[in-house]
């Protein structure tokens, strides 16, 4: 089954190849300023940590307060339940739901380098792939059907090999 997932940002982030490496205090400072919002020690210290960790995996928000507390910042997790919706909402982040209702967070890519999950239903293992004929399917389609391509995601639902293992036993 293909999930698209259209974005809601009210001012997505420009589409350019090290959009990631563009996300700087700065860029950050001035996106929120721009839309009313202020750069809080935390926001900064959120993004740092998404810049840190998020070639690892994504993070929810929980890990995200886990990792907060580890390195000593006091934080609350409503905190940064808040954080992340702004960062979101600005297109900084993208949201992903992509097991049993569990949100999980990721810096936000151009639709060019979009890369999708394989989701282990099991243990919640999740792996990104990419690959271009789901881009393309995804751009032709959106584009057939007269729509305005703002991100695309494409999510299979499985075993991964160590559950499947797991259950032949």
């Amino acid at each position: 089954m293909l999930e698209v997932r259209m974005g809601e940002h009210d001012t997505p982030l420009p589409d350019t190849p090290d959009s990631q490496a563009m996300i700087s205090p700065g860029l950050l400072k001035e996106t929120l300023n721009r839309e009313g919002f202020r750069l809080t020690v935390q926001r900064q210290k959120i993004l740092t940590l998404f810049k840190e960790k998020a070639n690892c995996h994504h993070l929810s928000a929980e890990e995200i307060y886990q990792y907060l507390g580890e390195q000593g910042e006091k934080i609350s997790v409503s905190t940064v339940y808040r954080a992340l919706h702004v960062m979101v909402k600005l297109g900084l982040l993208q949201e992903l739901e992509l097991a049993e209702g569990r949100k999980y967070y990721e810096l936000k890519s151009p639709i060019w380098e979009q890369h999708h999950h394989l989701v282990c239903v099991q243990c919640g293992d999740v792996q990104e792939f990419e690959d271009d004929a789901i881009t393309e399917v995804t751009a032709r389609e959106t584009r057939n059907r007269g729509f305005a391509l703002l991100d695309g995601q494409f999510t299979v639902y499985g075993l991964c090999p160590r559950c499947q293992g797991r259950m032949e036993v």
